[in-house]
This record gives structure tokens, sequence and C-alpha cells, in this order.
């Protein structure tokens, strides 16, 4: 075991990041199985409650060995609770998207999270997006009308929430990324799962319906997933840039599309494929000038600090 921790840490730190992502993906396709089977009968926010019950349960015992100061104490508690509450309001939407749509729909769409976040860049932040990325974001949402094809297919509930869920999702990793600068993974994890279970619990108790117990066995299931899937990906955020990491994404498409077709007979039109390849090619490309934007900006600012020294 020590041998495999050993050459574990040997490898690149790009490389360790890229590894945790990935199975990252695996955990959520697997947390998608295991809440889409509830999720045929059980009200969504009563789901996305249970759903983050239950992945709570699964954080105690990292707590018990941290201690509940060092696993807890924070200076940056706002934040954890701005993003607490914006991912509870994205689960709802998941979960009324879920039983809606096939799995393979819920993940392309859910390739368009650097679109939003590079208008949300230029709408809130001031950041000056250039012509090519403005195109770049719009080919990102014919690809995503290609997927919901609206006048042409059917325009359900489940794809329209999946589609403004996604933007909420980017913003709360988009804040993760900025907590991983001073926080660990663990202990964004924990706050993450404390506070959505805060503001999912008042709201899962107005459409409260009590889950039978298989569904608790589904759930025991999920939360597991659901768990080590953050911790994975906040310990890939914290290892490599997330453009650098942005393509790992994709695979997740194939994972999702597998066992929806194996598990529940799920059949995406081509039309889905077809979507999420010019989706993804958008963010593709809007993460790669984000990584050249930043690179500039770096290199001036020590082309800055190099003259002030002189």
């Amino acid at each position: 075991m020590s041998a495999f921790v050993d050459r574990w840490h040997a490898m690149p730190p790009n490389l360790r990041g890229i590894l945790w992502v990935g199975m990252s993906g695996v955990l959520f396709a697997l947390l998608n199985v295991f809440t889409l089977i509830p999720s045929q009968h059980l009200n969504p926010y009563v789901m996305a409650f249970m759903r983050y019950f239950f992945g709570t349960l699964m954080l105690l015992p990292i707590v018990l060995k941290l201690g509940l100061h060092r696993a807890m104490s924070t200076n940056r508690l706002p934040l954890h609770l701005f993003r607490g509450c914006i991912h509870a309001c994205g689960m709802f939407l998941w979960f009324i998207g879920l039983p809606l749509t096939t799995l393979a729909s819920i993940t392309a769409l859910g390739f368009t999270g650097p679109i939003f976040v590079t208008i949300g860049a230029a709408m809130f932040l001031g950041e000056k997006v250039r012509m090519r990325r403005w195109m770049a974001v719009a080919v990102g949402f014919a690809g995503a009308m290609i997927i919901i094809r609206p006048g042409i297919g059917d325009l359900g509930l489940g794809a329209i929430c999946i589609l403004i869920s996604t933007p909420i999702f980017s913003a709360s990793n988009l804040i993760s990324k900025a907590l991983a600068r001073t926080e660990t993974a663990n202990k964004i994890v924990i706050w993450q799962h404390l506070t959505i279970l805060v503001f999912a619990c008042p709201v899962a108790l107005w459409f409260w319906q009590t889950p039978s117990p298989t569904d608790l066995l589904w759930f025991v299931a999920a939360g597991l997933c659901g768990t080590l899937g953050h911790i994975c990906q906040q310990n890939g955020y914290q290892l490599a840039d997330i453009t650098l990491l942005q393509p790992i994404g994709f695979l997740s498409l194939l994972w999702n599309t597998l066992l929806g077709y194996f598990l529940f007979f799920q059949q995406p039109d081509v039309w889905t494929f077809v979507g999420a390849a010019v989706i993804f090619a958008s963010a593709l490309y809007i993460s790669h000038r984000e990584a050249v934007r930043r690179a500039a900006v770096k290199s001036a600012d020590t082309a800055t600090g190099q003259a002030t020294e002189v």
C-alpha cells in the first residue's frame, strides 16, 4: 500500500488532478443512477434533501478523524453559505429534470457550464470578452438547441430545468475553486453538504413524502457516491487548473449514456451526441482562451514586478 502511495505522489500534480476528476465523473454517473430510481415517484425537493442528508452522514468519519474544530473552522463562512444556497437551488431544478429526460441529455446539457461562466464574467465581473469568445458562446448555445430542438422535438420541462441548473452549478464550481486557495477539499465538501442540507430542509418538509426502505438504500448508495465524487473533484481542483480539467468532463457523457442504455433502456438520439460535440468544442475553446488570457495577465504582472524591483 505504501508503494502505491509513493508512486501516486511521484506523479505530476496535473496528472493526479486529471485522475481525481476522472474518478469523480464515474462516481457522479453512479450517483445519477442511484437517484434516478427513487426520483420516479418521490418529490424532487425531498430527493435533494435526502441525497445530501445521507451524503452528510458519509462525511461523519472524516469529521471525527479531523475533529470538529479542525473540520469546520473557516474564515470564509459567508462564501460557504452563499455557495450552499445557490447549489441547493440548482439541485432542486436538477432533480425536477432528472426523471424527465435521459442521462445522456442531462450530461450533454451540463457541458454548457463554461458558456455561462463567460457570460457571468462579462455581466457581473466586468471582464472584457472579445468577439471570438462571444462566437464560441453562440456556437455552444446552438449545440444546446440541437439537443432540445425547440419547435421540432418535444421541448420538455426536464431539459429546460437541467439547462437552467447548469449556470447555477457553474457558479458553485467557481466559488469552490476560489475557496480551494485557502480551504482543504474535505472542508469545502463538509460545508457544502451542511449548508445545502440547511437550505433544503424547510422546502423538503413542506412537500414531504416518506421514502420507502428500498428508497433509503438507494439514497445511502447515492450519498456515498456523491460525497466521494465531490471529494475527488475538489482534490483535482487543488492540483490542476480547471481549464486543463475541462476535457475530462466529456467522459461523463460516455458513462451516463452506457448506464442509461443498459440499466434504464434509454436510447438518446443522434442529435444528443451532435449537440454534445458542438457544446464541448465551444466549451473547450472558451477554456483555452481563458487560459491564454490568464497567462498574459500573469506575464504582465511579472514584468511589472520586475520593473518595480529595478
